[in-house]
C-alpha cells in the first residue's frame, strides 16, 4: 500500500526532514482528481503545485522547439510524484503532464509550500533555483530533440554535447523529468552508461568501473556527447517487485454517502481494503465478519454517538478510532476521547489529514 509520508521522504527537497515535519506537510495536501486524457499541466504553466499520484497514471511529455513531435519521456503511476522542482522555484513547467486514465492525486499548493519553507528553512530555496535554472537552459538551448522514431518500446530522447550541458545537469534533468531508460555519455574513446527508473538513478557503468567509481571519473568530463534513450513505463515492465506489504482494512462509518465514497476512493487508491456502513449497527455486523485495522467515523451516527460506538466496539476488540471533527465541536468531544482511548480527532475534514492519522496507527 502507498504511504504518503514515505513518498514525501523520497522527494529530494524533503529528504532531510523528520517525521513531525513530514506530518506537517501531509496535513496540507489537497485531494484532486483528473479524467483520462485530461492535461494536468502544460509547458509554460506556473509552477505552483506538486502532485502525488494515488491511482491512475500520467505521461510526462516534452516537445521540439516548434511545439511539435511530442516525446513521452516517462509514464508515472500510483506512488510517483511530479512538479516538486517547479514548486520550489516558482518557475514555469518544463514539461506537460497528461493523464492516461482517470487519476486521483494529492496536491501541495505553492501557498502551503511557502508556509513549509518558513517553518523549515533547511529546505534550500537557493539551491533549487540554481538547479532549475540549469534545467531550463538544458531544455531551451542545449538539447536537440529527435524526429519521431519507429520503435514502440524504446525512443531516442534528448542528445547533445557535454561542452554545453554539464553531466550533473543531465542527471538532474533525468531525475526531474522522471525518465525511465538509459543515458550514454562518450568522451575520449570511453563510454559511460547511466540507468534510470522513474527518475531514480539505478546504476552507473564505465568499462569495468561501477557506480561511485565510474561517476567520479566521468563527473569532470566537459568534452564529448550524450544521448538519452527513453524506455516508456508499461504494465508489462519487467522490474523486481518489492515485498508486498500486508493489506490493511479500513472501516468507514458515516451517514453521508458522499463522505463515505470520497474517503473510500482515497484509501482504495492507496492500497487499503475498505468497508463502509452508515450506522453503528451496520458497522458492528462488519466487525463481526472480518478483521478491521482502523475505524474512521463521524462523532454522531443515526443510531448513536461516537462514544457509544466505541464502547460497543471495545467489547469485541481494541480497534483504533479516527473521529472526523472540526474546531466547532472538537473541544466538546475531547473529554469523551480520553475515556475512549486509542483514538484520534481530526482538526479538519481534509482527506490528507485522515490519511496521516491512519498511517500513524498502522
Amino acid at each position: 500500500m502507498i504511504q504518503i509520508g514515505k513518498i514525501l521522504k523520497q522527494v529530494p527537497i524533503f529528504r532531510m526532514l523528520g517525521k513531525d515535519s513530514i506530518d506537517f506537510i501531509v496535513e496540507r495536501l489537497k485531494f484532486k482528481t483528473f479524467s483520462g486524457k485530461e492535461t494536468i499541466c502544460k509547458i509554460g504553466d506556473p509552477g505552483d503545485e506538486m502532485f502525488i499520484i494515488i491511482s491512475g497514471s500520467v505521461n510526462i511529455c516534452i516537445y521540439d522547439e516548434n511545439g511539435e513531435n511530442e516525446q513521452v519521456v516517462a509514464t508515472l503511476k500510483s506512488g510517483d510524484y511530479f512538479g516538486e522542482m517547479a514548486l520550489l522555484t516558482g518557475e514555469t513547467r518544463s514539461a506537460s503532464v497528461i493523464a492516461t486514465e482517470d487519476a486521483e492525486t494529492f496536491v501541495l499548493q505553492k501557498k502551503d509550500f511557502d508556509v513549509i519553507l518558513e517553518k523549515f528553512p533547511s529546505i534550500s530555496l537557493s539551491m533549487g533555483k540554481i538547479v532549475s535554472k540549469r534545467l531550463k537552459e538544458t531544455l531551451q538551448k542545449a538539447i536537440t530533440m529527435p524526429k519521431p522514431g519507429k520503435s514502440a518500446t524504446e525512443q531516442a530522447g534528448p542528445s547533445g554535447q557535454l561542452s554545453e550541458v554539464p553531466l550533473v545537469d543531465l542527471i538532474s534533468f533525468c531525475e526531474s523529468n522522471s525518465v525511465t531508460g538509459t543515458m550514454s555519455v562518450k568522451s575520449g574513446g570511453e563510454e559511460g552508461v547511466f540507468e534510470f527508473d522513474s527518475g531514480r538513478l539505478q546504476s552507473v557503468k564505465l568499462g569495468s568501473l561501477q557506480d561511485d567509481k565510474a561517476l567520479d571519473k566521468m563527473i569532470d568530463w566537459n568534452d564529448g556527447s550524450f544521448k538519452i534513450t527513453v524506455r516508456p513505463l508499461t504494465m508489462g515492465n519487467e522490474t523486481t517487485p518489492e515485498e508486498p506489504e500486508e493489506e490493511k482494512t479500513i472501516l468507514i462509518a458515516n451517514n453521508s454517502l458522499v463522505v463515505r465514497k470520497i474517503v473510500e476512493r482515497a484509501f482504495t487508491g492507496l492500497g487499503y481494503r475498505v468497508a463502509s456502513a452508515k450506522n453503528i449497527e451496520g458497522s458492528l455486523e462488519i466487525i463481526g465478519k472480518q478483521t478491521i485495522d482502523v475505524i474512521i467515523t463521524d462523532i454522531k451516527l443515526p443510531d448513536g454517538g461516537g462514544d457509544l460506538f466505541a464502547e460497543k466496539v471495545r467489547e469485541k476488540a481494541d480497534i483504533p478510532f479516527i473521529f472526523i471533527t472540526d474546531n466547532s465541536v472538537r473541544a466538546e468531544f475531547e473529554q469523551k476521547l480520553k475515556n475512549i482511548g486509542n483514538a484520534e480527532l481530526t482538526k479538519t475534514h481534509e482527506v490528507s489529514e485522515i490519511v496521516k492519522l491512519v498511517e500513524n496507527f498502522i
